[in-house]
């Protein structure tokens, strides 16, 4: 039976999911690509314009490329929901077509962010991560709940463990609180001038003179440092914590059938040059061929933070936030999405919605192999499906290590 698991320390969340025990008929092992792999599988969702999944192509519509070259197509499904959509087409090289069945459903961590959340945000949320567990109950899978400085970590097989998963929601609280003091610096402004960027900290100058106009010029540049590395360093811990859990995450997803998908619910966090796991977790997700998919729960852009009745009158233009303030602070985030094949929702206030395109996603998606050709030496390979309908857009993972030692 699925349950609560409440770990007495964080210790940066990494027990988290460990507690997970899920019985399953098959667990097959996450896909490894080691010199000599005979057929490179790879999913993929295709969308419109408007990011609604579209269902019923073939083989014949889409060409795949690694390292640039055209590569033959050599097997070819389609799902729709729990059912496949549509047999592999009969102009491929692949070996005779096994009779439709039910697929194994979708497994899927939903990985809720908590200590990147407000009261507010996590408040809000709560009603749609239910209505979306309850639409992820009318499906086969199988399906976690992780908020990690909540101490919530779910676990069970769908469609019966949707009514103990939602429950989960309740424990569910945002653990951040915005800047009101008068001297607020943001994550991404935070890394940026830690690193020594002249013209961020000389922003920060303007900005902590403006608002405490009693301050000299060396004091406020002596606080631009001190409170550079105290909120670069806050960030990166609450990033480490979804690091260990994610990655966690994706082991778990490695041992579960059906297609595999990780949705973290965040507000984001900003890209950071000396973040070392980026990579890591991308090159994990490759490997357990699972996207990772961000929402972003700010809800809809509007004006700089700054732009209110406290600070507003009293900022110039270069002592405000940057033209590009908001996409820096979740740029870290949205790029896990897009190195890993994900899709991101952001900009919205509908949560609902933008959770109910992403088990869209999950739900409706195609399935290629294709024969690589013979690599001289261990290397990250670059895949490329490319859809003949122009309209269209598809979303895969960007290619795989040949080699278990292999770098990026």
């Amino acid at each position: 039976m699925p349950s609560i698991v409440r770990p007495p320390v964080l210790a940066l969340g990494l027990v988290v999911i460990a507690v997970f025990s899920i019985p399953a008929q098959q667990r097959p092992q996450p896909p490894v690509f080691a010199s000599g792999t005979e057929v490179v599988f790879v999913d993929f969702v295709v969308s419109d314009k408007t990011d609604r999944p579209v269902r019923g192509l073939s083989a014949k519509d889409f060409v795949v490329k690694e390292d640039g070259k055209e590569r033959p197509i050599v097997s070819f499904e389609a799902f729709a929901g729990d059912e496949r959509a549509a047999p592999p087409p009969s102009d491929t090289k692949a070996a005779p077509p096994s009779p439709p069945v039910r697929s194994l459903g979708a497994a899927a961590v939903l990985l809720v962010d908590d200590g990147q959340l407000t009261p507010t945000q996590a408040a809000r949320l709560r009603p749609d991560l239910k209505v979306l567990l309850a639409k992820m109950g009318e499906h086969s899978g199988s399906m976690a709940l992780v908020a990690p400085s909540s101490k919530v970590s779910v676990a069970g097989r769908l469609p019966g463990a949707a009514a103990s998963v939602a429950a989960a929601v309740d424990s569910i609280t945002g653990r951040r609180f915005e800047d009101h003091s008068t001297f607020p610096v943001s994550d991404a402004e935070a890394i940026a001038a830690a690193r020594g960027d002249p013209q961020m900290l000389a922003r920060l100058i303007s900005r902590f003179m403006a608002l405490n106009p009693s301050l000299s010029r060396d004091q406020a540049e002596a606080l631009a440092h001190s409170r550079a590395i105290e909120v670069a360093y806050d960030a990166r811990m609450r990033r480490e914590l979804v690091y260990g859990v994610a990655l966690l995450s994706l082991d778990w997803l490695a041992g579960q059938p059906g297609r595999h998908s990780l949705v973290i619910v965040s507000g984001g966090f900003a890209r950071d040059p000396e973040d070392v796991r980026f990579n890591e977790i991308v090159t994990r997700s490759l490997r357990v061929n699972a996207p990772i998919h961000f929402l972003d729960v700010r809800g809809l852009q509007g004006m700089g933070r700054f732009q209110d009745v406290a600070f507003g009158p009293g900022l110039s233009r270069d002592a405000d936030e940057t033209p590009f303030a908001w996409s820096d602070a979740a740029e870290g985030s949205s790029g896990l999405a897009d190195d890993t094949g994900g899709m991101t929702i952001r900009n919205t206030n509908d949560m609902g919605k933008g959770l109910g395109r992403l088990l869209d996603t999950m739900q409706t998606y195609y399935i290629l192999g294709y024969e690589p050709p013979v690599h001289a030496k261990p290397g990250f390979h670059k895949i490329r499906v490319e859809v003949r309908t122009k309209s269209l857009i598809v979303r895969a993972r960007r290619g795989y290590f040949d080699g278990a030692q292999a770098g990026r």
